[in-house]
């Protein structure tokens, strides 16, 4: 317990560097100051009349994930109230524009304990579900001593996160031990946990649930726009969620691949919002003529370069690619979801930082779906082979879509625990 003490009183002395940081990223994307007061757990006031899920899913990945599941949910549970909780305004972004007002968005509680008790106090939950692993004492500790269950779903542990845990021991073994469920993406991080301390018959290994990718309604219709946007004889590569440093490297590739294949055409989707503006200057540098999403003009045969500078868009950009580079993974943040980009049978690139999805990603690799680069040179030999060989990117793309169709079900299995613990 004194190890949950003095974690509290640490956060307590880091909270003005914490404020500084909001503030300072508030500058660059001002959504980071939208309702601040939430983080204080000043979350909707609620009358406790209502039966209250509050879902938790730190930034747009989680909660791109967690929309299936909360479908299910509400369709399962149809006089529940669903509150879903952010710490980015991207993962807030994605909650109100694909759920809209079918559950309440906020963002949560800094793990300090007069604030995670305030936002309790407010919410009322009687079930907290927490996407992939994003972990905090106090959050786990008032929900297990309030007598909410606290199950984490899609949860992911990678080598590198199991030794700072690990640095943490009691205090990392007291949270485990007072979760109700952990649902491990697969049994080499379910065995992490057990071995930080979760008790064994607290693990289930049900996989991942970016498997059940959920496709949005609209998507044809989206999907025949954006290809006449894009020209209809274009070949496509998309480089999404990409990270300062990823980008030089995409686009000094893409100025050697474009002098030899004349009708391909990059698309770029920096993972967050204040470095749309960047790339572009970044694209234009190059010599690349460069069209922003947000224009409403159509790309021309000399288009080489097209920025993807709005949210939610993703998605769609998958649909009309043929094939895909996935960003976070050229340097070290350790990878973003393929699984997106594997759901329209799209041949995927990575690089060498995949520890976010370490799993997953060999299941990719050996199905010969997904290649690792390693830098410009890596990555251009292996589009060119793409470019080139028509058969071979069919092939790796049939094989990515393989991979997809043995991995589902996910959620099935998720909805069941769900229901074994918490109530049918």
């Amino acid at each position: 317990m004194y190890m949950r003490y003095l974690y509290s009183l640490l956060f307590y002395l880091l909270l003005p560097a914490v404020l500084v940081r909001l503030i300072w990223r508030g500058l660059k994307a001002p959504d980071y100051l939208r309702l601040w007061t939430e983080r204080f757990g000043y979350g909707p006031l609620l009358s406790g009349a209502e039966d209250v899920i509050w879902i938790h899913a730190v930034s747009a990945g989680e909660s791109i994930a967690a929309v299936p599941l909360i479908r299910r949910l509400q369709a399962r549970y149809p006089d529940k109230l669903f509150v879903v909780t952010n710490m980015t305004p991207t993962g807030a972004e994605r909650i109100r524009t694909l759920l809209g007002d079918t559950v309440i968005q906020c963002y949560a509680p800094y793990d300090l304990p007069g604030m995670v008790k305030r936002f309790l106090r407010r919410v009322k939950p009687s079930l907290l579900l927490i996407i992939d692993t994003e972990l905090w004492p106090n959050m786990i500790h008032y929900c297990s001593a309030m007598g909410v269950k606290t199950m984490l779903v899609n949860g992911r542990l990678s080598a590198d996160s199991a030794r700072g845990y690990a640095r943490m021991a009691r205090l990392t073994r007291s949270m485990l031990n007072e979760m109700t469920l952990i649902a491990s993406q697969t049994r080499q991080q379910g065995d992490r946990f057990i071995t930080l301390g979760l008790p064994e018959e607290k693990l289930s290994v049900t996989g991942s649930i970016k498997f059940d990718l959920a496709i949005p309604d609209n998507l044809p219709g989206r999907r025949d726009f954006l290809r006449m946007k894009l020209g209809s004889d274009r070949l496509i590569f998309i480089a999404a969620s990409t990270h300062p440093g990823e980008d030089e490297i995409i686009l000094h590739a893409f100025q050697r691949l474009r002098k030899k294949y004349r009708q391909l055409m990059l698309v770029i989707v920096p993972r967050h919002p204040e470095r749309f503006d960047i790339v572009v200057r970044q694209a234009t540098a190059c010599g690349l003529k460069t069209v922003c999403h947000s224009e409403e003009i159509n790309c021309d045969a000399e288009t080489d370069v097209l920025v993807v500078d709005a949210m939610g868009e993703l998605i769609y950009f998958y649909a009309v690619a043929d094939f895909a580079f996935v960003g976070g993974s050229l340097v070290p943040v350790g990878g973003h979801n393929m699984m997106e980009a594997a759901a329209f049978n799209l041949p995927i690139l990575m690089g060498p930082f995949l520890q976010n999805f370490d799993d997953i990603a060999m299941l990719f690799v050996e199905a010969e779906a997904m290649k690792i680069v390693k830098d410009s040179d890596s990555l251009v030999q292996t589009i060119e082979r793409l470019c080139s060989d028509e058969d071979y990117r069919n092939n790796m793309g049939s094989a990515a879509a393989g991979v997809m169709a043995e991995n589902r079900g996910t959620l099935d299995r998720v909805m069941n625990l769900i229901e074994d613990n918490y109530g049918r």
